[in-house]
């Protein structure tokens, strides 16, 4: 048993339901059914009533879930009480990400680090998936984070959490009221686009070509730099675009302004990635932020 799967069963438990948790915790909604049954697996027992409604948990699900509460807040009150005995983790640490990790992913873990080193200063530069590379490549940064995994032999890669990216519209378009749509409906349309070297683009693109799809004729009205850049341009009616699920604040079919539509036949889910070289990591900050993200990710939460 591991404290991730009780984590991870008490964040369903608490949502009434595995999307909702999967979206809260940033992971796949497969790995959270996959931790649920592993953990029942083990116990010997079933902890969730799976219905129509939300999920609920079972008289032994009840159960675990009290022991759960018990030992997690244990172990964060242990942890607590560690932490002035952390030493020689201080000094800056540098950190680039691209547009949607460096909104959403990278300032959270920032804050939740800052907290358990204090004496650790945190420097953010968001810009695209390839100057985060290069950032790493030219050692102008200590820890990278991209949408898209990087083939360079001299970084390391972590996937660290997973992103939905949406096509929104405006409340008022002719497409609006529909939840899904085909490709083609979008021939002829006005894109808002991501700029170039947008990770977000690039998983548009490649999800599209896995599914034997691409882009029909667009016409591109402007180009713009984050996902909500992107969702006010929409929100003015000035064409459609592709954003992470995140910008929308968990309200993906009722946004003011805009509306979320899926496209037939193509997953636009993806992976976020954190990225540093090995050889720094014999400075202190930086192994103990690798470190600390690789336990968040395996958790799944804070």
């Amino acid at each position: 048993m591991k404290f991730s799967q009780l984590r991870t069963f008490l964040e369903t438990v608490r949502r009434g339901g595995f999307a909702d948790a999967a979206r809260s915790m940033g992971v796949s909604q497969p790995a959270i059914t996959r931790q649920i049954q592993r953990l029942e697996s083990e116990l010997g027992v079933r902890l969730l009533r799976r219905s129509e409604g939300p999920v609920t948990p079972t008289p032994a699900g009840s159960q675990v879930q009290l022991f759960a509460e018990h030992v997690l807040a244990e172990h964060e009150a242990l942890m607590e009480r560690l932490r002035p005995f952390h030493e020689g983790v201080g000094g800056t640490l540098r950190i680039a990400a691209s547009t949607t990790p460096g909104e959403f992913l990278a300032p959270r873990l920032l804050v939740l680090f800052a907290q358990r080193y204090p004496d650790v200063t945190s420097v953010l530069d968001v810009t695209d998936s390839q100057r985060v590379v290069d950032a790493l490549a030219e050692g102008k940064c200590d820890v990278g984070f991209t949408g898209v995994a990087p083939q360079r032999p001299h970084l390391s890669v972590e996937r660290v959490a997973a992103d939905e990216i949406v096509l929104i519209t405006p409340a008022a378009h002719r497409l609006a009221k529909r939840r899904r749509i085909k490709i083609d409906d979008l021939d002829g349309e006005t894109l808002i686009a991501r700029e170039a070297g947008s990770g977000t683009m690039e998983s548009v693109k490649r999800s599209l070509h896995e599914a034997g799809l691409e882009l029909p004729t667009m016409r591109t009205a402007m180009q713009l730099g984050t996902s909500n850049a992107v969702l006010q341009a929409v929100r003015a009616g000035l064409g459609l675009g592709f954003v992470t699920a995140q910008a929308l604040d968990g309200e993906l079919h009722n946004h003011n302004g805009v509306r979320a539509l899926s496209i037939a036949g193509v997953s636009l889910m993806r992976d976020l990635y954190m990225v540093y070289r090995s050889d720094r990591l014999d400075v202190s900050v930086v192994r103990a932020f690798v470190e600390f993200t690789k336990r968040w990710a395996e958790n799944g939460r804070d």
